[in-house]
């Protein structure tokens, strides 16, 4: 199974998990061969990367969550942002939410030391709900990377859930706009940590933690985040962990205004911000839970060949173990490679075409 844009996906592909609509209804089952009308449908719905079968490898991708769980927490996050955007109580679906928290930290307790490989397929009107998911996931990762207490990972995923709440009180067309944003457009954004703040700071059932992470997820170490521009030491440190894994699920993401990148993107971009934008080892405890290259990613080498990867060593995740993939009138067939063995051998770029 491999994710891939959906404009690079062929008539004829086999659907690798189900697609869901924003309301939370099957679009499409696993195991569905995908037609034109089925991939104009999938568009249709805003859906621009999906997972399908790879005919080159058979290894499942390690998705933390089942993906029936993912949902049920995407759902209870968008009650949660619908009712704060009408200032309505959220005390009961906050409640559920600590029951969902608790059952999620139990489930990824024993993947805490993996590398994350499973990109989140999101459906765009849902992007705002199924990302603080996903950057709650990314963070508590980081979090026991970092040595974290399970109490404080538990405030860390709390936070990374509510981190964007300040977006859900911003007019929709600003967040669904696909042209580019007008300077007064750009500022509302920019005050959603602010506003979000402002929103949950008389809530007591919320920590300090969880309303510092609100407040601070988009300051960076130079001076050059906001609303702040806070610097360095100024900054709390669990508020740089969500800050992170929600600029690379941003990154890795589709939005309305441009495609997502792949993961090895994402991470470069960390990479050359960390001590910079970012605490050292905040980004490297990132760095050290995030794949590069998922297995099943299909990727060209710098010798001119196809290959699918198969292995990824924990220490040199940019060396991972690849199959290459050679076809001949009767088929395909593969040869093994340790990359890590072959130093005058790269990975040059991923690829989405069929072999």
């Amino acid at each position: 199974m491999r994710a891939i844009p959906t404009n690079y996906v062929e008539h004829g592909s086999i659907l690798g998990e189900n697609l869901y609509s924003s309301e939370g209804r099957v679009l499409i089952k696993k195991g569905t061969t995908l037609t034109l009308d089925l991939i104009k449908k999938i568009e249709q719905n805003k859906i621009y990367t999906v997972y399908i079968e790879n005919e080159h490898s058979k290894v499942e991708v390690n998705r933390l969550l089942d993906q029936s769980f993912r949902l049920k927490g995407t759902l209870l996050i968008k009650e949660l942002f619908h009712a704060a955007s009408k200032n309505e109580n959220i005390f009961d679906i906050h409640h559920r939410l600590l029951a969902y928290i608790e059952d999620v930290l139990y489930e990824i307790r024993s993947y805490q030391k993996i590398q994350i490989e499973y990109i989140d397929i999101k459906n765009i009107d849902n992007y705002i709900y199924s990302s603080a998911l996903n950057v709650a996931l990314i963070s508590a990762l980081i979090s026991w990377e970092l040595g974290y207490g399970s109490d404080m990972v538990k405030e860390i995923f709390i936070g990374a859930i509510y981190h964007d709440i300040g977006i859900a009180l911003l007019p929709k067309a600003i967040i669904t706009k696909k042209e580019a944003l007008n300077l007064e457009e750009k500022r509302m954004i920019l005050s959603h940590p602010q506003l979000g703040y402002e929103y949950i700071k008389n809530h007591n059932f919320l920590s300090a933690y969880v309303k510092t992470i609100v407040f601070q997820h988009h300051e960076q170490t130079d001076g050059t985040g906001y609303p702040l521009r806070l610097r360095g030491g100024a900054i709390n440190k669990i508020a740089q962990i969500i800050g992170i894994a929600d600029i690379y699920d941003a990154m890795t993401s589709d939005r309305p205004y441009r495609r997502a990148v792949c993961p090895k993107e994402a991470i470069e971009f960390i990479v050359a911000n960390k001590g910079k934008k970012y605490f050292l080892d905040v980004a490297e405890a990132f760095i050290q839970r995030i794949a590069p290259y998922p297995r099943g990613t299909i990727v060209m080498l710098s010798n001119g060949y196809p290959a699918v990867v198969e292995e990824i060593d924990h220490n040199w995740p940019l060396r991972p173990t690849v199959k290459i993939i050679y076809q001949t009138t009767a088929g395909y067939y593969y040869e093994t490679m340790e990359l890590m063995k072959h130093q005058n051998v790269l990975i040059d770029h991923v690829m989405y075409t069929k072999v």
